[in-house]
């Protein structure tokens, strides 16, 4: 009989155990953390901040093609002609580049590509070598003027890109040349 009594209490703290004591926790969902009015304002105030600034810029890439555009379309930009077999810039073309300096200092932000061409006369590889230096006596120039050797880049073509098909001296002629690119 005391085993009996010892089985029963055994069985019912078990089963008292099993259903209480291991009961399932309630598990409290996480508050959502609700904006406040005041996060709602600081959302608001930024959003309208960035909205300011994406029609700065816009407005600023606006100018700047509007000046690239009439940069390109005034005669500032003109080619520098060159001799026959030389990179050495003619006094004529002094003023050109003194006006294209001034407009770079004026627009800082704005970079630009020398390129350098040659007549069809020599070889290719000569050619290249040519309109490179045509290129850096342009860019030499400018910057004992000022524009900073970073704003200014270089490449020849040689005689791969005429401006003038033809096959006289006066096509030759205005092959030669170093040609303004706005980058």
């Amino acid at each position: 009989m005391k085993q009996a009594l010892t089985f029963l209490i055994v069985i019912f703290f078990g089963s008292f155990l099993l259903f209480y004591g291991c009961a399932p926790k309630v598990i409290q969902p996480e508050q959502a953390s609700t904006p406040t009015s005041k996060s709602k304002i600081q959302s608001e105030d930024d959003r309208a901040r960035e909205a300011a600034i994406m029609e700065e810029e816009l407005a600023k890439k606006q100018e700047r093609e509007r000046l690239l555009q009439e940069a390109m379309k005034s005669s500032l930009f003109q080619d520098i002609l060159f001799d026959y077999d030389s990179y050495i810039i003619k006094t004529d073309d002094f003023p050109k580049l003194n006006d294209i300096t001034n407009w770079l200092k004026k627009h800082k932000d704005i970079k630009i590509v020398v390129e350098g061409h040659c007549d069809e006369r020599g070889t290719i590889e000569y050619n290249l070598a040519l309109g490179q230096k045509r290129a850096e006596a342009v860019k030499d120039y400018l910057g004992r003027f000022g524009i900073e050797e970073k704003r200014i880049k270089t490449i020849s073509y040689g005689k791969e890109i005429p401006v003038d098909p033809g096959h006289t001296e006066e096509a030759w002629a205005k092959n030669r040349r170093a040609h303004f690119r706005i980058e």
